[in-house]
C-alpha cells in the first residue's frame, strides 16, 4: 500500500472491484467496511465513507496527507507540523509517533515508522527503501532501513515508483517517463507514465489523463481501464 500512497492514493482495491478516487479524494485506503481518504476540498481532512457512492463524513479534523491503513490504525502526516500522526479507524486516540519533519513516510512489516525527509515517492522493497533523494537531484536512491547501507544510481531520476513483489518499478523522467523494471534495460510497456499503482498483479497508471494498467505477470501492452 505504502507504494500507491507515495503515487496519490489515487485508486484502490475495495472488496472486489478497483475503485478511482473523485477529484476531491486522495490517499484512499480500504478495509473491510470501509474507505479511508483525505478530502481536498475540506482542508485535506481525514474522511471515511462506507461504499464508493456515497458523500464521506469527517472521521478527524486535522489536515492528513500520506494516509496509510495499517493494522486497526491510520498513520498521517499532519500538515500543521509535518510529522507523522496516528490514529485509530474510528478516529479517536490522535498521537503524534515522531518529531521529525517530513513530507513522506512509511509503515514497515513490523508497524514502525520509516521516516526520511529527503524522500519522494517513498517505497519500500526487501527491508530497502527506495525513493527520489530531493537532497541529491531527485536521483533514485536506495537504502537499508535497519543499518542504512545506501546505494545511489545516478542514472535514474524517477517521478514515480512502486513495487511489485521483489521489483521496484519506476517512471523515469530521463526516458520520456516510460516505466523500467529496476534492473533491466528494457521499458515494460511504451506510454509515458504518471501516478504507478499496483493491485494484485496489475501495474495501473495514467497516460495522457486516462487510466491504464498493464500485467506484471505476463507484460504485453498495456490495455485502457
Amino acid at each position: 500500500m505504502n507504494g500507491n500512497i507515495a503515487n496519490g492514493g489515487l485508486l484502490a482495491k475495495w472488496r472486489d472491484e478497483i475503485i478511482f478516487a473523485r477529484p476531491q479524494e486522495w490517499f484512499l485506503n480500504t478495509d473491510d467496511e470501509f474507505i479511508y481518504y483525505s478530502n481536498r476540498s475540506d482542508e485535506n481532512r481525514l474522511y471515511r465513507k462506507q461504499n464508493p457512492q456515497e458523500e464521506g463524513r469527517v472521521l478527524l479534523k486535522t489536515p492528513c496527507s500520506g494516509l496509510v491503513l495499517f493494522g486497526d490504525g491510520l498513520y498521517f502526516v499532519n500538515e500543521n507540523d509535518k510529522t507523522v500522526y496516528r490514529c485509530s479507524t474510528e478516529g479517536r486516540g490522535l498521537t503524534r509517533c515522531s518529531s521529525k519533519e517530513t513530507t513522506e513516510f512509511a509503515v514497515l512489516d513490523n508497524g514502525e515508522i520509516y521516516i526520511n525527509p529527503a524522500a519522494r515517492r517513498l517505497c519500500i522493497c526487501q527491508e530497502r527503501a527506495f525513493f527520489a533523494d530531493a537532497n541529491n537531484d531527485f536521483v533514485l536512491t536506495s537504502i537499508e532501513v535497519k543499518n542504512g547501507e545506501k546505494e545511489v544510481f545516478a542514472n535514474i531520476k524517477p517521478s514515480y515508483i512502486n513495487t511489485y513483489g521483489d521489483d521496484v518499478y519506476y517512471a523515469d523522467r530521463m526516458r520520456e517517463n516510460k516505466i523500467f523494471r529496476l534492473g533491466s534495460r528494457y521499458s515494460i510497456c511504451g506510454d509515458s507514465a504518471e501516478c504507478l499503482h499496483v493491485i494484485d498483479e496489475w501495474l495501473y497508471f495514467l497516460a495522457d489523463k486516462s487510466w491504464k494498467k498493464v500485467s506484471l505477470v505476463n507484460f504485453g501492452e498495456a490495455e485502457e481501464v
